[in-house]
């Protein structure tokens, strides 16, 4: 699949879902955590408004993350979304009064204390119905 069909995919399976699993470590203790998500609309990058917790001190530690989104079951479909980023400076906690935190509030819905933008690294798109058009059911961009 070329990456620009590659990429209108991403975006469609992004617009159509709210939630996503955070995917977190610390101590060697892996920790799952369903949250909300927005989309910027002119790049693939994420915001999250998480709540203090075991997840941002983990990320503190390790800004290993990863990211599932997946369609669900009943829906008929096999499709999922992992995304992988790395390094702190793919993810950014924003507070009021930094730069990019009004930007931010606009595209997250609600008042948020604390926004967390995590700009992927690579996206993995897993859809059985690429094979009826001569794909792989995998197709990864890397960013």
């Amino acid at each position: 699949m070329s990456e620009e069909d590659l990429k209108k995919e991403i975006r469609n399976f992004l617009d159509k879902r709210k939630v996503l699993v955070l995917c977190t470590c610390g101590n060697n203790i892996p920790r799952a955590t369903p949250m909300d998500f927005y989309t910027e609309k002119d790049s693939f990058n994420i915001y999250v408004g998480p709540a203090p917790g075991r997840k941002i001190k983990n990320m503190e530690e390790n800004p290993n993350i990863s990211i599932g989104i997946y369609t669900p079951m009943s829906e008929g479909k096999i499709q999922g979304m992992q995304i992988t980023t790395s390094g702190k400076d793919r993810l950014v906690f924003l507070k009021e009064g930094d730069e990019e935190f009004k930007k931010a509030q606009k595209i997250v819905r609600g008042k948020r204390k604390l926004i967390l933008k995590i700009i992927p690294e690579k996206i993995e798109l897993l859809d059985y119905d690429f094979i009826k058009n001569g794909y792989s059911r995998l197709q990864v961009l890397e960013l």
